[in-house]
């Protein structure tokens, strides 16, 4: 390093939930931070860097140092995302200031303690099913949950700090895959999670956007790799870990509410996606 960018280390200074209203748009010209943005439900558009990201909850999309960026919610299903935000490089003697520089007239936008590379990578798409995005997004959980208990534990940051940034070198980003989904897709994901309790068959989903059921199967392997009906059921079990994680429900009435007739053929089902059984599953959550 240079004696105008002294030796750091990564540190979190922010991570937060936040549910857009239906339609919101939200700007944001000057995040001093690399972020991390994952989609839990709903969906909308992302756009960074001159590219355009249309997410659903499979999504983990990465914006690299000083980003602009712009979240446009969806209209009848808007996103609820997590948000994570690391400097890569803090001046180790300096004190951390948790807090996200972004506001135009903010000091910390020009904090000579803080210091990335806005040019290290491109903004980028991942999914849940990549082991580094994955785990990126459950450090960003535990860091929500840390800075909601009150004050700010420097050391402890610092270390998460370091460990997001190690799984950041092993993304794996898939943006030109998800960069422009056609309208006639979008469609058809947003009536396959509208009507997610209910028989979904390859010719009902294509009828929502007025195609053939060749072109809607076209259309789902070569914009998310998947299969049609793989995709159904990709959707349908994040739908009931996120049940199983947010109701006292049971098993049986989680299976019926993501469209599972059967509760055994669901349980199967779930645990090869998660590796445990949905009832393990749910206790592993503490209820109020």
């Amino acid at each position: 390093m240079t004696a105008d960018h002294p030796a750091g280390e990564p540190v979190v200074v922010g991570a937060n939930w936040y549910r857009f209203a239906s339609g919101e748009r939200i700007v944001n010209e000057h995040v001093m931070s690399v972020s991390f943005v994952w989609i839990i439900s709903g969906g909308g558009e992302i756009h960074a860097g001159g590219q355009r990201f249309v997410v659903d909850a499979q999504h983990v999309v990465r914006l690299p140092w000083h980003h602009r960026v712009e979240y446009r919610a969806n209209t009848r299903s808007p996103f609820h995302i997590g948000t994570l935000h690391v400097v890569p490089r803090h001046d180790t003697s300096v004190p951390v200031t948790p807090r996200v520089a972004f506001l135009p007239g903010d000091p910390l936008l020009a904090d000579p303690a803080r210091h990335g590379d806005a040019t290290q990578f491109s903004p980028g798409v991942s999914s849940l099913r990549a082991d580094a995005a994955r785990r990126i997004t459950q450090y960003g959980t535990i860091a929500i949950e840390r800075l909601g208990e009150g004050g700010f534990d420097e050391d402890y940051f610092r270390a998460l700090g370091r460990l997001i940034m190690i799984d950041n070198a092993a993304w794996t980003s898939d943006h030109a895959q998800h960069a422009a989904v056609p309208g006639s897709l979008e469609l058809m994901m947003t009536f396959i999670r509208h009507h997610i309790a209910e028989p979904l068959t390859v010719k009902r989903v294509a009828e929502a956007a007025k195609c053939s059921e060749t072109t809607a199967q076209r259309l789902f392997t070569r914009h998310t790799g998947e299969s049609l009906q793989s995709w159904i059921r990709h959707v349908r079990l994040q739908e009931a870990a996120r049940l199983l994680r947010t109701t006292g429900l049971r098993v049986s009435e989680v299976a019926q509410l993501v469209g599972y007739v059967d509760p055994l053929y669901f349980s199967r089902a779930f645990r090869r996606a998660f590796g445990v059984a949905p009832s393990q599953f749910a206790r592993a959550t503490l209820r109020p």
